[in-house]
């Protein structure tokens, strides 16, 4: 299936199309879809129920509390001596951390 069920509330899916979605942000116990619009989708689960869900790749988690749509990044960039970042593409423009642990397996997937 190319769309993600989003439990927004008991009983209520909105169904969204993978290729929209720019990241998914953990948020306390739920999760946060984020696609072109500039409404949020908010999820009754936490990301660790969520990520099992999104086909990876396109879908990485870079971060404890962001997994992105590796099609829609725009940029990575050093913030500091040995972080990284990334920018999502416009119109969302969200700049992301990457952890640490994360990076290496992150310019793999890109061919960095």
């Amino acid at each position: 299936m190319n769309r993600l069920a989003i439990k927004d509330q008991p009983g209520r899916y909105r169904l969204v199309e993978l290729d929209q979605i720019f990241y998914v942000e953990a948020e306390g116990d739920d999760s946060v879809v984020r696609t072109a619009r500039a409404m949020l989708y908010r999820h009754v689960e936490p990301l660790e129920e969520v990520e099992p869900r999104l086909p990876s790749p396109p879908f990485f988690r870079i971060h404890r509390s962001y997994i992105v749509n590796l099609n829609r990044v725009l940029e990575i960039r050093l913030r500091g001596e040995r972080d990284y970042e990334v920018n999502m593409d416009p119109p969302v423009n969200k700049v992301l951390p990457v952890s640490r642990d994360r990076y290496p397996e992150l310019a793999e997937l890109l061919g960095i």
